[in-house]
């Protein structure tokens, strides 16, 4: 991990595209301003692992069957395979 200071107003560029800029610090918080290209998200680090949980749990709780249904329907069947 990279550990970099910065004050506000200062700025951190990552790649060609991405600036982060510190807005302003008080107390333990810090505001940070992104401007990145609108085809990359950019989610906080709890909520993003809160999305790839719940995507986990999912895909644990199909069943074959159902996946084949899906397989199906996303090839273009209209009615998933007989069972």
């Amino acid at each position: 991990m990279l550990v970099i200071s910065r004050k506000p107003g200062e700025k951190l560029k990552v790649g060609d595209s991405i600036e982060f800029t510190v807005l302003s610090v008080s107390g333990d918080k810090v505001a940070i301003g992104i401007d990145a290209p609108r085809n990359i998200s950019v989610l906080r680090g709890e909520l993003a692992e809160t999305i790839e949980s719940n995507i986990q749990s999912s895909v644990q709780s199909l069943e074959g069957e159902t996946i084949r249904d899906l397989a199906a329907l996303l090839k273009g069947n209209k009615t998933p395979a007989a069972k």
